[in-house]
């Protein structure tokens, strides 16, 4: 397997190199997993340091202990960092950890690789039933479910309802442009109350037109997508072995999203998603692109001047009425060197049970990965402190959309693909380059890292 280092595309040089460092990390882990003094195992995992994964090492992992006496340590690590370790680690054959939680786009890789265990047979008919769709298929390879679903959070479109409802801002959008004003369908519309609110004063906040993740390395890619997907841009042939980024359908998307960052705040091109979140949190943006689940920050009363004022609706449709958001979304998949493998499957399920999914999606683990959440009255019943504002008044939109959401490209080396693209997608935003060389040489570098 050839294990790509994220967001470089560099490969890990040697066999040597690779078994040093695993047997480093190996001696620096907790033990590995080994027997308890009680004489219960004890897991090691390695969860992202985002609210899924606090969640699971902070309420799950403890209340787990209890139930069954087997103790979970739960470190938290950077995204990239996983994705490195795991590299490193699975060439080593190393069992110091037994779980992981990964970003969905690896799952072909270390499916490829042979590093994962097939969790099939663990997950139930009606369980698999549950799962909404699209979150159990970006969690299988080669028709293997080699990760539980724990969270996904498409893209979608952020507006300010204080904005739009107020009434001056509305008069004033029908005289400048004929239309009411209101949460726009497509791609067009969206463009126009861009431009229109890009400048304009509202709550004392200067607004830009919209925000999202613009910087190089992902950020850009991630927002792209979900352009090139209402486009009917197809990135890849059917069979991942030619870039298709030349196409027309490709080149307008690129065009439209380039046009459109001329109306994003100051330092765009560097936006990440905590500069998105914040610039809501401040009202400074009038729309933005960005993480369904992110809108339990800007409810956050601590942090945010527009708690309750953020919904969220379907990315616009591209010219031949698409609207497809680009997918976010983890697993927690099991390493095939886990001494303890079926103490390992046995959490991972029981981490994503019904139970567990509503559980961690009260506490602002995510969106659900289950169809049966999006019903539940824990959650759909919750209201904001002191206000009539549903907290989760976002899930029917994110239930709709995952209908028509797409993954990143399906295929092991995806994350030296977002790195080619990014690379050429940042002088595009930045008006280096024209949108048209860009896409050539962001085809011309994949395609030959394909034929190598």
């Amino acid at each position: 397997m050839n294990a790509f280092t994220p967001r470089t595309g560099r490969t890990i040089a040697t066999v040597g190199a690779v078994l040093s460092a695993a047997l480093l990390l190996s001696g620096c882990a907790a033990g590995g997993s080994t027997p308890a003094a009680n004489g219960k195992v004890t897991l090691n995992t390695m969860f992202l340091p985002a609210t899924w994964g606090t969640v699971v090492k902070e309420k799950l992992a403890p209340e787990y202990e209890k139930e069954t006496g087997v103790k979970v340590n739960v470190e938290l690590v950077g995204r990239d960092a996983i994705h490195e370790k795991m590299a490193t680690l699975f060439a080593g054959q190393d069992s110091s950890y037994d779980i992981f939680n990964l970003d969905y786009n690896w799952i072909p890789e270390f499916g490829a690789g042979g590093d994962l265990v097939d969790l099939t047979k663990s997950v139930s008919s009606a369980d698999k039933a549950d799962f909404l769709p699209l979150a159990l298929d970006v969690a299988t390879w080669e028709g293997k479910i080699l990760g539980i679903p724990q969270t996904i959070h498409p893209a979608v479109l952020w507006y300010n309802t204080a904005l739009y409802s107020d009434a001056q801002t509305k008069a004033d959008y029908l005289t400048a442009t004929g239309t009411a004003l209101a949460v726009p369908k497509t791609m067009d519309e969206w463009t126009t109350q861009i431009k229109f609110f890009n400048g304009r004063q509202f709550n004392g906040q200067k607004l830009s037109g919209w925000a999202a993740q613009a910087a190089k390395g992902f950020g850009n890619v991630h927002t792209w997508l979900s352009f090139a997907y209402s486009y009917g841009c197809k990135p890849f042939n059917g069979s991942f072995s030619k870039s298709t980024l030349s196409t027309p359908e490709c080149i307008a998307a690129t065009q439209k999203w380039a046009e459109l960052m001329k109306y994003m705040p100051a330092g765009a091109n560097e936006f990440t998603y905590d500069n998105v979140t914040t610039s809501a949190q401040q009202g400074t943006i009038a729309t933005a692109i960005q993480w369904s689940w992110g809108q339990f920050a800007t409810d956050d009363p601590a942090n945010s001047k527009t708690v309750g004022q953020w919904s969220v609706a379907p990315i616009p449709a591209g010219p031949t009425g698409i609207s497809s958001s680009h997918l976010a979304s983890w697993v927690i998949s099991v390493s095939r060197f886990s001494k303890h493998i079926d103490e390992a499957t046995k959490f991972v399920n029981w981490l994503e049970t019904k139970k567990n999914d509503v559980a961690q999606a009260a506490n602002g683990g995510g969106d659900p990965v289950r169809s049966s959440s999006y019903s539940n009255t824990t959650l759909t019943g919750q209201k904001l402190a002191g206000s009539d504002v549903l907290r989760f008044r976002r899930l029917p939109v994110v239930l709709d959309v995952m209908k028509s959401a797409k993954p990143r490209p399906f295929f092991p080396a995806e994350e030296s693909w977002e790195t080619t693209l990014s690379t050429q997608l940042s002088p595009i935003s930045l008006g280096e380059s024209s949108v048209v060389d860009g896409l050539k040489k962001a085809d011309d570098a994949e395609n030959k890292s394909l034929a190598g």
